[in-house]
Parts: structure tokens; sequence; C-alpha cells
């Protein structure tokens, strides 16, 4: 959970409290105080934290916190005449308290005083906004899947973390299996709420390696969803998909970030299935056993290209061939050191012009349905 999702969270449990208690109440100094201490953590992080309302998801610093889509109180600051908020380093846990008191007025009463020359309230700014001050991050952040011509933005701080953990845990040669699976659960309950959502990518190359795994498994099992799976198989074709380059963690530091790569650079890169698939089935477990397929099998190709060399060519499994198609897209749409990011709209091309060659027809066309513009 991000610090600035966290702060709103006390912010709405000592409103409620302030409305089910006098301003006294140990109930309402305890959430005052956690409201306090959230907003202490999110101004170390920044000195000047500005919220937005406009009756959907909260704005933050450009961007909609998805998580908070449902969030109560953004249509009720709104339509209390507070759809900016700002914070600086001059506010107080006094001045916090003054400015609860007086938002509680304004919710109590459903309207805006008529007087708005109110005494300012140190390190706090709020108020109405014009529309053309947040118009370009409101457009950006908060429209529709599709009609900005790109997919939900999530932040999924948490998330990552933990994937960075199971990586930690790849180059030990174990299978961090309940890290993923908990982190497979949280991405089904977001897919109930985005139709196609994605992380962004980060500068720093390293993390890549963190986002790529989880951008694979919400595309997968959003494809999954579409061609009719039930839940426990998207939730195995989740695991999967986030351990299917587990393999890259057993190779040499840093190989999988280089500019370029020799022969020698690229014979080791392309034994990272291999050393997925043993990974998985020597520390997995019982019940990874699709998880070692796809890792084994995620680089083939349907034209008998790919890797690794085989000796007999049966057809690899329909969850390979999808998370395989999900994982090539994924990578075209992320900046690596060896080129920046493809547009959705390349990368689109690029599915429709190798489906049936570079990628299993029925796998690109489950993805094109989400990805594709209209």
């Amino acid at each position: 959970m991000s610090e600035a999702v966290r702060f709103l969270h006390t912010f709405a449990q000592a409103l409620s409290a302030l409305m089910l208690y006098s301003p006294g109440h140990p109930a309402t100094r305890r959430s005052i105080e956690g409201a306090w201490q959230a907003l202490g953590a999110l101004l170390r992080l920044n000195d000047r934290p500005t919220f937005f309302f406009l009756g959907a998801a909260p704005v933050y610093s450009g961007r909609a916190l998805h998580e908070l889509r449902d969030w109560p109180y953004s249509k009720r600051l709104t339509e209390a005449g507070i759809q900016r908020l700002e914070f600086d380093a001059a506010v107080t846990e006094a001045s916090l308290t003054s400015f609860f008191n007086r938002l509680i007025a304004r919710l109590n009463s459903g309207s805006v005083p008529l007087d708005e020359s109110e005494t300012p309230i140190p390190g706090i700014a709020f108020g109405t906004v014009a529309v053309e001050e947040v118009a370009a991050s409101e457009a950006e952040a908060e429209a529709a899947p599709g009609e900005s011509g790109g997919p939900d933005l999530l932040d999924l701080t948490d998330e990552l973390d933990a994937m960075g953990y199971v990586l930690e845990e790849g180059v030990r040669g174990a299978a961090a299996r309940a890290e993923v699976e908990a982190i497979v659960r949280i991405l089904a309950g977001l897919l109930e709420q985005h139709g196609a959502p994605q992380v962004p990518f980060p500068t720093e190359a390293t993390r890549y390696w963190c986002v790529h795994p989880v951008n694979t498994a919400l595309l997968a099992m959003a494809a999954a969803r579409t061609a009719g799976i039930d839940a426990p198989g998207c939730h195995r074709l989740g695991v999967a998909a986030l351990f299917h380059d587990i393999g890259m963690t057993r190779l040499p530091e840093g190989i999988g970030n280089q500019t370029s790569l020799t022969a020698e650079d690229r014979a080791i890169v392309e034994s990272h299935p291999a050393e997925g698939a043993r990974l998985l089935l020597d520390a997995g477990g019982h019940g990874l056993e699709l998880a070692a397929a796809v890792a084994y099998e995620h680089q083939l190709r349907p034209d008998g290209g790919g890797y690794p060399q085989r000796r007999f060519h049966s057809a690899p499994h329909w969850a390979s061939r999808l998370i395989g198609t999900v994982a090539t897209y994924v990578t075209l749409c992320a900046p690596r050191p060896y080129r920046p990011a493809w547009s959705a709209e390349r990368a689109v091309a690029a599915l429709q012009e190798g489906a049936g060659t570079v990628f299993d027809t029925e796998a690109a066309n489950l993805l094109l349905g989400l990805v594709r513009p209209g």
C-alpha cells in the first residue's frame, strides 16, 4: 500500500469517528493521531502532497489511485467544495484537527460556507479547482479502459516487493510458492474491477524483472477469463505466469540487462527455460507441474523456432502458448537497455503480423481482444 493510499484510509477513518463521536472522545483522538502519523510519513516522501477529488478515484501526483476507485469520500468532498487538498511542511497536528472540524461542519450542513474568507489553516490549502488545472492528469488517469487507448495503470508497490522476494529466493534455488499464491489472489481481485490492467514500468532496469511477471500474469489471467477458464484454472495460470521467467535468476547476475549479447551470452540466456523448469520441479513440490511446463516451453514458437532445442516437437501446452505470447507483448511495451519501449499500436501490429508463426494464433487473438484499441 502506498503512503498516499494509507493516508487517505486514515483520513476516512478520522472523518467517520468525528461523525460518530464528540471531538474529545478517545476514538476521535486516536483516529486523528493515526491520520497525523500517516500524513507525516507522506510528507517525508513528498514535501507538498496534493490530492484532487473529482467524484471518482482520488488523483495524486497526476495519477488516479485506482485502489480507491469506490472511495465514498471522493464524491462527498467534491460536494462540500473540496476538490483540491494540499499540505506543506507548516502543517501540525493541531492544524489538521482544525481542518477536520471545519470539514465536518461542511459535510453536516451539506453546503459550502458563503464566507470564503475563513481563517487560513497553517500548512493546509483546500478548495475548488478550475477544470483546466487538472484536465490533463484527470483525462489521462481517469479515462475508462479503452477510452484513452491504454490500460488502467495500477500502483502495486507491495506486490512488486513480494515479487522481488520471489526472485531473491530463486537466486538461492528456492521457489517462494506461498508468496506467488498470495500475489495471484490479489491480482484476481483486481481483475474484478479492471479489464486488462498493468503496472507502469520503472526507469530502473533491475526493477523490470519484478514488473514483467506481474503484468504478464494480469494479462494472461484476463485473457483466460475471456476464454471461459474457471477461477481455479485462472489461478494456476497466474502462478505459472509469475514463475515463467524464474530461470533467469539462475543465470549470471545482470546478463538479462545487457545492451548486447555475445554468442556465448545468448547461449546462457537460452538456458533459462530449462533452469526454471528444473528449479520448480526440484524445489516447488507437488502442484507446480504446470508452472514448470510453462517455464520450459514459453519461448517456443509455432513455426518451430524459439528455444530450447528439442528432439521431439510436440505442441506446447495451451498455458505455455498463452503466457509466451503475453510475455512477449509485455516485453515489447517495456523499455529495455537495448531499445526504448514500443508503442501499444506497434506491439499490437507485431501480434497481428506474427500470429501463426511467432505467436500462437488463438493466444494472439485472445490478447488482441484485450489490448487492441477500440
